[in-house]
C-alpha cells in the first residue's frame, strides 16, 4: 500500500473531488498530482536491459497539466530508475534540470524559477540527445507550491550512528515507499533530503555520509532509514513517521559482524572530481566515504595526477580512519594502469603519452618508490583499446596475441565500479595468467568517481597486515604482502584458504604427498552465500553448496574442509571463489555492468583468494603450466605418441599450453591418424585441444574484421 506524503496528496485531491470544491481551493493545494501513472521511455531501437524488452511509450515523455502562474520559487518531485544518460526536464519550454544519473531508483526534486509556468495549460517534457542507448522509466509526478528547500526541511530527525557507544563514520540510506503504477506492490526508491554536503556530511539523494551524526530533514511522510559500514559490519534499520515541524531524536547501533583481524581494507582505486573532473565526489567528500565504509588503507589515483589525501584528511580530522597511499592511474591510450606507493606529489608523472607498452612500463618503473603495478579493467574498452580483446589476447593461454608484454604484478578482477555481465570473466583471465607463469596479485576495487552511484570500497582487497591502529598503518609492510599476493579479494563476502593447516594465500606449500584445503566463508546478514568453489590451475575440483540457514548467517557462514586429489604430476594453484546473489537493496546496490556484453544480467557477491601454491614435484620451485609444457616440448619433441602419453600424466593447463607450443612451432595440422590417437586419449587432453583451436580461430577471425 502507498505511504508517506503522496497518499495524503491523493486523499486531499480526492476530497475536493467529492465536496466539488472550487477551482480556486483547489489552486491553494500546497501539491498537486501532475500523473501517476508509469512512463518507459527509451532513446534508441533496441533494450539495454532484458527487464526492458517490453516496447517502450515513447522516446521522451510530454506531459500537459492544468496550473496557475507562479510567482515565487516552486518545485518538481519526480520518481526516476535506471537513468544512465542525461535526460533534461523543461516547462514551457525552460530548462529546469537533468535527471539524476544514477539507475538505482530516486525521488527526485526540482526547482521551478518565478514566472515559469502559467494559467491554465502548460507543458512538461523529459527528452535526451545522447546518442548511447537508455531505458529508463518515470512516474509519480507531482508539483508543490513551495520552494524545493523549503518542502524538503518541513521535518528534522538528528540521527547518531554508534558502534560500543561510540560515534562512528557510515553511510546513511534514506528510502521512501512508492506505489508501482498499475499494481497495489510497494517498492523501496530513494529519498531526497534537505540535506547539503558540508564539513562533516557527503549529500546525494537518498544518500548522506557523515561521521556519527547527521542531522536530515525531510518532508511530512514515513521512511525508512538504513545505516551501514561496508561489509565487516551488519546494518541499523527503522522505519520513521514524521509530522510536518516535528523534530526528532533517533539512535541507531551498528555491530561488526565479520572478523577481518590481521587484514585492511584496501581500495586501489580511488578517484575525485576534485582532481580527475568526472563523477562528483569532491576530495572533501571522498575523505567522508572512505572513513563510511571503513577502508583503512585508500589509493589515491586520479589520472595521470600525484595526489595525497593527507592534508585535505588532516584538515577534516579524518587520519583517524584510514592511512593514504599516493598513486596514480597511468592513463594511456592501450590501457590504464594504477601504480603505487609514489614518494609525493611533486615526483615526475610517468610518461602516459607513450605509444608503446615497452616505453610505459620502463617510465612506471622508473618512478620513485613504486612497486605494485595494477592492470585495470582489462576487459573494457577506452580510446578503442581492450587489453584482453580476443584479437590481442587469448584468455586460456594468458598469451599476448599481438606479442606485446605485460609488465604489471597485478590485475583487478573484481571493479564494482565497471562491473563485467560475467562477473567471472575477469577471474577467469587471471588464472589463466597464472598457469603462463604470470606472479599476479588479484585485485578488488571500487573505481569509485562518485559519492553515491558507483561508491568507494564496494569491491576492496583485503591486505595481510597488522591492523591494530588503522590511522598510522605500517604501509610497507602491507604494499609488500599486497605484492606477494597476501590477499582477498571482496564485494560483499569474505573467504580465506589455508593448506595443511598453516599455508594461505601468496605461501608456497612443500611438497608432502598429502594435501588438506580449509575454506572459511564469512559475510554479513545481509550478504547471502550460495556456493564455494574451489580452483586448482584454474579448473574446478570442488564445489560446496550452502544450506538455506548458513546464507544469510552473520560471521563465519561455512567452513569446509577438503582433501586436494590431484592426480598429476605438476605443481598447481589454489584459489578459492564463494559466491552469493547481489545486493539489491538501496543501501548497497551491486551495479550494473559497465560495458554489457548481454542484457541478460545477474548480479553477485564475490571473494576469491589469493592463489597458494603446491610444489607437487618437490623441485622447490612452482612451475607454471606454461613452464611444464616447454619442458614436454623439449622431451618428446614432435613426436606425438609421447607427447600424448606424457600429457596423460599432466593437468588441462598444461595439456592446454603443449597444443599452443606444438601449433606455434611448425607442427602441422594434425593427421586423420593422430586426431583419432586424440580423441582416445584422456578427456582433459582432448578437451585442451579443443580449447585452444576454439580461441586460436576466435582470436584469429577477430584479427582480420
Amino acid at each position: 500500500m502507498q505511504t508517506g506524503f503522496n497518499r495524503w496528496v491523493l486523499v486531499i485531491i480526492s476530497l475536493c473531488c467529492l465536496f466539488n470544491l472550487t477551482d480556486d481551493v483547489l489552486a491553494q493545494a500546497i501539491s498537486t498530482v501532475l500523473d501517476d501513472a508509469r512512463h518507459h521511455l527509451r532513446n534508441g531501437s533496441e533494450p539495454e536491459w532484458s527487464d526492458f524488452e517490453s516496447a517502450p511509450e515513447s522516446h521522451e515523455l510530454v506531459l500537459e497539466f492544468e496550473a496557475r502562474a507562479n510567482p515565487d520559487e516552486w518545485c518538481l518531485e519526480v520518481t526516476q530508475n535506471n537513468v544512465k544518460q542525461n535526460w533534461f526536464i523543461s516547462i514551457n519550454g525552460t530548462k529546469l534540470a537533468a535527471l539524476h544519473v544514477n539507475e538505482n531508483p530516486i525521488v527526485a526534486f526540482f526547482s521551478i524559477p518565478p514566472d515559469t509556468l502559467m494559467d491554465g495549460v502548460n507543458e512538461l517534457r523529459i527528452t535526451t540527445t545522447a546518442a548511447v542507448p537508455d531505458d529508463i522509466v518515470v512516474s509519480q509526478i507531482v508539483l508543490h507550491r513551495e520552494a524545493r528547500s523549503e518542502f524538503l526541511r518541513q521535518t528534522a530527525t538528528l540521527v547518531v550512528v554508534e558502534e560500543r557507544g561510540k560515534a562512528i563514520p557510515c553511510r546513511i540510506t534514506v528510502m521512501r515507499e512508492a506505489v508501482l503504477p498499475e499494481t497495489d506492490m510497494g517498492q523501496e526508491v530513494l529519498m531526497t533530503t534537505g540535506c547539503e554536503t558540508s564539513q562533516e556530511l557527503a549529500v546525494r539523494p537518498g544518500v548522506i555520509y557523515c561521521t556519527g551524526q547527521a542531522r536530515i530533514l525531510l518532508p511530512a511522510g514515513t521512511y525508512t532509514l538504513i545505516a551501514g559500514r561496508g561489509p565487516e559490519y551488519g546494518i541499523a534499520e527503522t522505519q520513521v513517521t514524521l509530522r510536518e515541524g516535528e523534530e526528532q531524536n533517533l539512535r541507531m547501533e551498528l555491530v561488526r559482524e565479520v572478523d577481518t583481524s590481521g587484514f585492511v581494507s584496501c581500495d586501489t582505486h580511488v578517484h575525485t572530481f576534485t582532481h580527475s573532473r568526472h563523477g562528483d565526489a569532491t576530495i572533501e567528500e571522498r575523505m567522508l566515504t572512505l572513513a563510511g565504509e571503513a577502508i583503512e588503507l585508500p589509493v589515491a589515483t586520479d589520472h595521470n595526477l600525484h595526489i595525497d589525501f593527507v592534508p585535505v584528511a588532516h584538515r577534516m580530522k579524518m587520519l583517524d580512519y584510514f592511512t593514504p597511499v599516493i598513486g596514480n592511474e597511468v592513463t594511456t591510450k592501450i590501457g590504464h594502469f594504477n601504480v603505487f606507493p609514489v614518494d609525493s606529489e611533486q615526483v615526475p608523472l610517468p610518461n602516459f603519452k607513450s605509444e608503446t607498452w615497452e616505453e610505459i612500463f620502463a617510465s612506471i618503473k622508473s618512478t620513485p618508490s613504486v612497486q605494485a603495478i595494477i592492470l585495470n579493467h582489462a576487459r573494457d574498452l577506452h580510446s578503442q583499446f581492450r587489453p584482453f580483446d580476443p584479437r590481442n589476447h587469448l584468455a586460456s593461454l594468458g598469451h599476448s596475441a599481438n606479442g606485446w608484454q605485460l609488465q604489471v604484478n597485478a590485475m583487478e578482477i573484481i571493479n564494482s565500479g565497471a562491473q563485467q555481465t560475467d562477473m567471472m570473466r575477469l577471474v577467469d583471465d587471471w588464472m589463466g595468467m597464472l598457469n603462463a607463469g604470470h606472479r599476479l596479485t588479484p585485485v578488488g576495487c571500487s573505481d569509485s568517481h562518485d559519492v553515491a552511484r558507483h561508491f568507494v570500497g564496494q569491491a576492496r582487497t583485503y591486505i595481510r597486515a597488522n591492523d591494530e591502529n588503522v590511522g598510522a598503518l605500517d604501509t610497507a609492510q602491507a604494499i609488500e604482502n599486497f605484492v606477494n599476493g597476501r590477499v582477498v579479494v571482496s564485494c560483499g563476502l569474505f573467504c580465506t584458504i589455508k593448506v595443511n593447516g598453516e599455508f594461505t594465500s601468496g605461501d608456497m606449500v612443500p611438497s608432502s604427498g598429502e594435501y588438506e584445503v580449509e575454506i572459511d566463508l564469512h559475510g554479513p546478514s545481509w550478504v547471502e552465500a550460495d556456493e564455494i568453489e574451489l580452483f586448482a590451475n584454474g579448473k574446478s575440483v570442488y564445489t560446496k553448496i550452502l544450506s538455506p540457514e548458513q546464507r544469510s548467517y552473520a560471521g563465519l557462514k561455512c567452513r569446509v574442509t577438503v582433501p586436494l586429489n590431484w592426480p598429476f604430476t605438476n605443481d598447481c594453484f589454489l584459489v578459492a571463489v564463494a559466491r552469493g546473489p547481489g545486493v539489491r537493496r538501496l543501501h548497497w546496490p551491486v551495479a550494473r555492468p559497465y560495458q554489457p556484453t548481454s542484457p541478460h544480467w545477474s548480479p553477485l557477491c564475490m571473494s576469491v583468494t589469493g592463489a597458494v601454491w603446491i610444489d607437487i614435484n618437490g623441485n622447490g620451485l612452482f612451475d607454471a603450466a606454461k613452464q611444464v609444457a616447454m619442458q614436454v616440448r623439449q622431451q618428446c619433441g614432435g613426436d606425438f605418441d609421447s607427447t600424448l602419453a606424457e600429457l596423460s600424466r599432466l593437468d588441462q593447463a598444461t595439456s592446454l599450453h603443449t597444443w599452443a607450443h606444438w601449433m606455434n612451432y611448425g607442427q602441422p595440422d594434425l593427421t586423420d591418424e593422430q586426431q583419432l590417437r586424440l580423441r582416445r586419449s584422456e578427456p582433459h587432453v582432448r578437451d585442451a585441444y579443443a580449447t585452444y583451436m576454439t580461441e586460436w580461430r576466435a582470436s584469429q577471425i577477430e584479427a582480420v574484421r
